[in-house]
C-alpha cells in the first residue's frame, strides 16, 4: 500500500510539472506573437500599466476634480455710448465778455439708435492751417468766468457721474469757457514760453464725446484764440441746457469758417 502511495504521488507530480511546463510555453509563445504583433515597447508599456493598476492603491480625490472658471461677463446696463457718427456738434450759445468767452456746445443724436453720454468731453483745438494744437483740458462741474475772481456759473442740473440717454433727435450739451486776453499768439507749432497772456490761435474746436471715438469738428461761432492755460470744460447735460448769463453778441460779429480743415 505504501510503495503504491508513493508510486501515485510521484505520478502526480510529473503531472503537474507538465502541465506546468505546457503553460509555460504557451505563455511564452503567446508573449513571442503578441510582441511581433504590437512591439516590445509597446507591449511593456502594457504590462506596466497593468501592474501599476492592480497592484498600486492611489487615493482619489473628492469633490470636482477639474473646476471650470465661469465666463459670464457682467455689461453696464443702458444704450451705449455715442460714437462720433452718431452726433453733430454745433456752438449753440456763446458770450465774449472782457477776457473770456463762455459756449455752450450742443450735440444731437443723428442716427436711429438710442445712445448715452457720461462725464465729460474731451476737447481739441486746429489752426487755420490744420495744425492740431495744444488744449490742455480742465474738467470743472461748474464753469467759472475767466477773468472774473469768485465768479461762477452753474453748468446745470446734471451731475458729472449721470448719464445722458439720448434718443433719436434728442440733444445733450456741455459748456466750456477759457480766456481770450492775448498779447502774443503763438504760431502753429512754436512752444510756449510761460510769458504772460499768451494764446494760442485756434479756429476749429475737436470734440471727442467718448473715449476711443474719433472728434467732431465744431466749426466755431469766434475765432478760438485761447490762453495756453487751456479749457475749463463742464460735464454733459440733458437738452440744450439754460441760456448764459450776459448780453448775447450781435448776428454781424459771428465769423464762423467755412469748412473743416482739410487734414481732418
Amino acid at each position: 500500500m505504501r510503495v503504491q502511495q508513493m508510486v501515485r504521488r510521484q505520478v502526480r507530480r510529473r503531472r503537474r510539472w507538465q502541465r506546468l511546463r505546457l503553460a509555460v510555453l504557451v505563455v511564452a509563445a503567446a508573449v513571442v506573437v503578441v510582441a511581433a504583433a504590437v512591439g516590445i515597447d509597446r507591449l511593456a508599456v502594457v504590462v506596466h500599466k497593468f501592474y501599476a493598476e492592480h497592484h498600486h492603491t492611489q487615493k482619489r480625490a473628492s469633490g470636482v476634480t477639474n473646476p471650470t472658471t465661469s465666463t459670464t461677463s457682467t455689461t453696464v446696463p443702458g444704450p451705449a455710448r455715442c460714437q462720433s457718427p452718431q452726433l453733430s456738434a454745433v456752438v449753440s450759445d456763446w458770450r465774449q465778455t472782457s477776457g473770456s468767452v463762455q459756449e455752450v456746445v450742443g450735440l444731437s443724436n443723428l442716427s436711429l439708435a438710442t445712445c448715452s453720454l457720461a462725464g465729460y468731453p474731451v476737447l481739441g483745438a486746429v489752426a487755420q492751417n490744420g495744425t492740431p494744437l495744444p488744449a490742455p483740458n480742465s474738467d470743472t462741474a461748474t464753469i467759472g468766468t475767466a477773468g472774473d475772481v469768485g465768479t461762477t456759473a452753474a453748468v446745470g442740473t446734471t451731475t458729472p457721474s449721470a448719464t445722458v440717454i439720448l434718443a433719436h433727435g434728442a440733444r445733450a450739451s456741455f459748456e466750456l469757457s477759457y480766456s481770450d486776453t492775448c498779447d502774443h499768439v503763438l504760431q502753429p507749432g512754436e512752444a510756449a514760453t510761460g510769458a504772460p497772456n499768451e494764446c494760442y490761435g485756434g479756429l476749429w474746436l475737436e470734440v471727442t464725446p467718448t473715449p476711443g471715438s474719433s472728434p467732431l469738428i465744431v466749426t466755431q461761432p469766434i475765432h478760438l484764440s485761447y490762453a495756453t492755460s487751456g479749457l475749463e470744460v463742464g460735464p454733459f447735460q440733458a437738452g440744450s441746457g439754460p441760456p448764459l448769463t450776459g448780453q448775447p453778441p450781435l448776428t454781424a460779429q459771428t465769423t464762423s469758417p467755412t469748412g473743416p480743415p482739410t487734414t481732418q
